[in-house]
């Protein structure tokens, strides 16, 4: 038993006296302790009617969080008083405000209180509610004054809002790189950063300034968002270059290695994430740009075929394990790979009936594929099924078919199939 709480029942055990009550409600209340601060000041109330107690069990009460009892007091305090400047008991009774949407009211009983209390924290709250009322020149002359003396994200958040609803998009992105530039970011506020500036196509000023932060501070973060920026850029050398600090964040290396066509070494780095994760996907992954490498040089031939779509049916069953034991269920990513396999199995001619299944498969995930459709027609072409094939075929519309020269071709040899 702590020494507060061996004081309290002590005390109160022998009919403390009002004093005593108040030492021992008082020192719960500095202690963080506001259940018992609120239990003492009514229990004070009640046996005195000192209108003082029910101010303190207010407070104590908006302290808990409980915002019902803290208003209901509070408004007791200012009938009982008639004084309606208390700063305490006016913030209490703006949350029970906010809390029951009464949202004008907030705002004016804050606006009254802001000419007593400079508190930084009351221009957040009441900046906030302008934006939610749109009162927003109200709304920018508060937060950007309030910016201006503390830069915190928060309130650079909420003039990154107004900016937008003002349509100011080049002030949202000038102001983002200030704030970066000098003051850095927290996790959170640099990916929205960087997906705001990406949403702009400011990419020129993406780069800069995580390029700034990438210097300041090479940490994994930094490094992943200059990269990405980079490589929208099509700064493949540059990006590979930051990559290669950072061994540890396989997937960031992937990633790069996919974006700049590389696959031999995406296909590498695929493997070695299988192996430090066990995933299947990844299995799936270096099996598809091992093929991905080898038909960038050459014809496959079946026996070329054969270890690629060995790994991706290994790949599959460990997926298919993974499900069960997790509870899970085939994403379209899944989709992708079982229509990879079964497009494989059928063109090379290794096992035309069971890449049909597989086709299927990924049609049940993606029904409207137009790429699983076509894979599952050619697999009826190859068995000698026109009739079917062209059927098939009647579920993709011209524009797309001439929009793809694989499925042009089908679509002709399909057409003249008897």
């Amino acid at each position: 038993m702590g020494l507060g709480l061996a004081l309290s029942s002590m005390l109160f055990a022998q009919s403390a006296t009002e004093d005593q009550q108040i030492l021992i409600t008082s020192d719960a209340f500095h202690r963080g302790d506001f259940a018992t601060a609120k239990k003492g000041y009514l229990q004070l109330y009640k046996e005195t009617h000192n209108i003082i107690y029910a101010k303190e069990a207010a407070i104590s009460a908006a302290s808990l969080g409980d915002i019902n009892t803290a208003v209901e007091l509070a408004m007791l305090y200012k009938k009982v008083t008639k004084n309606n400047k208390d700063l305490s008991i006016n913030k209490i009774l703006v949350d029970g405000y906010i809390k029951t949407g009464q949202i004008q009211k907030a705002i004016t009983l804050l606006e009254r209180i802001r000419k007593e209390d400079k508190s930084l924290m009351l221009d957040s709250v009441l900046g906030a509610l302008y934006i939610g009322e749109k009162q927003y020149t109200k709304a920018f002359d508060i937060l950007s004054k309030l910016y201006n003396q503390v830069h915190d994200e928060d309130t650079l958040e909420k003039l990154i809002t107004l900016y937008f609803i003002q349509n100011s998009q080049q002030e949202a992105a000038d102001l983002i790189v200030s704030h970066l530039e000098k003051y850095g970011c927290s996790p959170g506020l640099c990916q929205k950063s960087f997906n705001t500036l990406v949403q702009m196509n400011q990419l020129a000023k993406a780069k800069e300034v995580f390029g700034v932060l990438y210097h300041k501070n090479p940490i994994v973060q930094n490094a992943q968002l200059y990269i990405e920026v980079l490589v929208m850029l099509k700064e493949f050398n540059k990006a590979e270059k930051i990559a290669k600090n950072f061994p540890f964040n396989r997937r960031l290396l992937l990633d790069l290695y996919t974006a700049q066509k590389n696959f031999a070494l995406a296909s590498k780095q695929a493997g070695l994430l299988y192996k430090e994760h066990r995933d299947p996907k990844f299995l799936a992954l270096e099996a598809v740009y091992t093929y991905e490498h080898l038909t960038a040089h050459k014809k496959l031939s079946r026996a070329d075929m054969l270890p690629i779509t060995h790994k991706l049916e290994r790949a599959i069953a460990e997926r298919r394990e993974q499900i069960r034991l997790h509870k899970g269920r085939l994403d379209v990513q899944d989709a992708f790979f079982y229509n990879f396999l079964g497009y494989s199995l059928i063109e090379s001619g290794l096992n035309i009936r069971k890449g049909i299944n597989y086709v299927k498969v990924a049609l049940q995930i993606e029904p409207k594929s137009i790429f699983y459709i076509d894979s599952l027609a050619w697999g009826y072409f190859k068995l000698g099924n026109c009739a079917l094939a062209k059927k098939l075929f009647l579920g993709i519309s011209k524009e797309d078919i001439a929009a793809q020269p694989e499925l042009k071709a089908h679509a002709q040899a399909i057409a003249e199939c008897q």
